[in-house]
C-alpha cells in the first residue's frame, strides 16, 4: 500500500511539473501570437487594397508585363511555408495533408513535367525528403518576428527563376490564419498574374467568413479605364514586383500567426488535460490513503478484541 502511495505521489509531482511547463509555453505563445496577428492583419489590409486595384488593371490590359502572361503549367516552383517547431496541434499534419493532395492533383495534369520546392520553415525541410521531392533551397528561422528584408532572398530566387523561364508557375502553400482556433492551409498561384489568379490571391488573404462579402463587392464593381502618368508600363513594372514581395511576406506573417496560435491552443489543452489527470490521481491517492487508514484501524480494533 505504501508503495502504491509513493508511486501516486511521484506521478502527481511529474504531472505538476509538466503542467507548469505547458502553462509557461502557453503564455509565451500567446504573447508572440498577439504581435504576429497584429502584423498579419495590418499588412493584409494594404495587400487587399493593392490587389483590388491591380485586378481591375489586369482585366483591362493583361499583356503589359511578363508577370501577367499566361503559361502552360509544365515546370512548377512551390514555396512551402511551415512552422519551425512542433507542439502546434494538428497544424503540421494539415499542411502535409494539403501538400500531398496538391501534388497528387498536380501530377495528373497533362502538361505537367516537374515540381521543385523552396522550404520556408524547418518542418517543411523534414516533410519533403520523406515525400522524395526535390528541394532547391531552404530558409528556416522565420517563426519569431520576421521582417520584410527577410523575405527578399526568397522573392529574388522565385521571381528570377520565373522570368528566366526555369519555371512556368510559382505557387504558395502556407497556413492562412483565420482565428486562434482555426488555421486553413492555402494553395494559390503567385506567378503568373491573371484575372482568376489575382482574384484567388485576393480572396485567400481574407478569413473564410469574409470571402463571400469580398466576392460580392468585387462583382459589384465594374471594370474601368484608368489614366496613368507617366505610363502603364512604368507603373506596372514598379507595382508588380513590390506586390510579389508583399504577397510572400504576407504568407510568412500568416504562417507565424498560425504557428503561435496553434501552439497556444495546444499548450492550453495540454495544461487542461494535466489538471484533469491530476484531479483523478488526487482522488485515487486520497481513496488509497483512506483505505490504508481504515485497514489499520480495523487491525487495531481486531487486535484489541482478541486481547480482551
Amino acid at each position: 500500500m505504501a508503495s502504491n502511495l509513493r508511486d501516486l505521489r511521484r506521478k502527481m509531482k511529474a504531472i505538476k511539473s509538466t503542467r507548469q511547463v505547458t502553462k509557461a509555453m502557453e503564455l509565451v505563445a500567446a504573447s508572440k501570437m498577439r504581435r504576429a496577428v497584429q502584423n498579419a492583419q495590418k499588412l493584409r489590409h494594404y495587400a487587399l487594397t493593392a490587389w483590388h486595384i491591380l485586378e481591375r488593371i489586369a482585366s483591362v490590359q493583361p499583356d503589359l508585363h511578363p508577370y501577367l502572361q499566361q503559361r502552360e503549367p509544365r515546370k512548377i516552383l512551390v514555396l512551402l511555408f511551415t512552422p519551425d517547431r512542433g507542439l502546434c496541434g494538428s497544424l503540421n499534419a494539415q499542411l502535409l495533408r494539403t501538400l500531398t493532395h496538391y501534388l497528387k492533383g498536380l501530377k495528373e495534369l497533362a502538361t505537367f513535367e516537374k515540381v521543385d520546392f523552396i522550404a520556408v520553415g524547418k518542418k517543411g525541410q523534414q516533410f519533403l525528403p520523406r515525400l522524395q521531392e526535390n528541394m532547391i533551397a531552404a530558409f528556416p528561422g522565420f517563426s519569431s518576428f520576421p521582417t520584410f528584408k527577410d523575405v527578399l532572398p526568397i522573392t529574388r530566387l522565385a521571381t528570377e527563376s520565373f522570368l528566366q523561364g526555369t519555371y512556368d508557375h510559382v505557387v504558395l502553400l502556407y497556413p492562412d490564419f483565420i482565428s486562434a482556433i482555426a488555421q486553413e492551409p492555402t494553395v494559390k498561384v503567385l506567378l503568373p498574374f491573371s484575372k482568376t489568379g489575382l482574384k484567388d490571391m485576393l480572396l485567400s488573404l481574407l478569413p473564410q467568413r469574409y470571402r463571400r462579402d469580398t466576392e460580392q463587392a468585387m462583382a459589384a464593381n465594374a471594370v474601368r479605364e484608368y489614366l496613368f502618368e507617366p505610363s502603364q508600363e512604368t507603373i506596372l513594372s514598379t507595382i508588380l514586383p513590390q506586390l510579389t514581395e508583399i504577397q510572400i511576406y504576407q504568407a510568412v506573417l500568416e504562417t507565424a500567426a498560425s504557428e503561435h496560435s496553434a501552439r497556444m491552443v495546444a499548450m492550453r489543452n495540454a495544461s487542461d488535460n494535466a489538471s484533469d489527470l491530476l484531479d483523478d490521481l488526487t482522488l485515487t491517492y486520497n481513496q488509497t490513503r483512506q483505505a490504508a487508514i481504515t485497514g489499520e484501524l480495523a487491525e487495531l480494533s481486531a487486535s484489541k478484541a482478541a486481547l480482551e
